[in-house]
């Protein structure tokens, strides 16, 4: 079996297939240059679920992802209504220069992503040095805390963006996550 870039893991085709799609999703809003990069832990299971997902179209979001998804467009300075389709808020989102990834570009069982966090952080810092190069980085949920430390050594700490020293994680994150990005702008 190959084993994956985005998690590491022993995986089949069908895994490989499912995250080449969800890289073919975001990367049709990144921006060209990223003002502020989001990094979560790991996209979910259900490609539906998926922040950029909603691009294919026709497809259910679950609650809580959905409830995720407004928070995300929510930090962008967006306003929610529901007139707007899926589609127009993510350009909108990419327009202001916000881009979201994860520290596993699969999906990672609960009880392991930390430990997926902490093993995948060199690559992480990797990607960010190399290829999204951000003018600041937020980092999103508990599990990505660990990340901190690492882009504060590896001298990325002055563009970390942060809720008084920590993550941006749990309910309401986008209230306190605009008051940070106000006040380093």
């Amino acid at each position: 079996m190959p084993i994956c870039d985005g998690c590491g893991s022993d995986v089949d085709a069908q895994h490989i297939r499912h995250r080449i799609e969800r890289l073919e999703l975001a990367t049709r809003f990144r921006p060209v240059h990223i003002q502020v990069l989001l990094i979560d832990e790991a996209p979910p299971a259900r490609l539906e679920d998926y922040f950029y997902g909603s691009a294919t179209g026709g497809s259910i979001r679950s609650a809580t992802p959905a409830q995720y998804r407004d928070e995300l467009i929510q930090c962008a300075g967006l306003a929610l209504s529901s007139g707007h389709q899926d589609e127009s808020l993510l350009a909108d989102f990419q327009r202001r220069g916000f881009f979201l990834a994860h520290a596993a570009e699969c999906p990672v069982e609960n009880s392991k992503l930390e430990d997926a966090v902490r093993r995948l952080s060199g690559t992480i810092v990797k990607r960010v040095q190399y290829s999204y190069r951000p003018k600041n980085i937020a980092l999103l949920s508990a599990s990505t805390q660990s990340l901190v430390s690492v882009f504060e050594e590896s001298g990325w700490g002055d563009r970390l963006i942060l809720d008084e020293g920590r993550t941006f994680a749990g309910p309401n994150f986008s209230k306190r996550f605009r008051e940070a990005l106000s006040s380093i702008s």
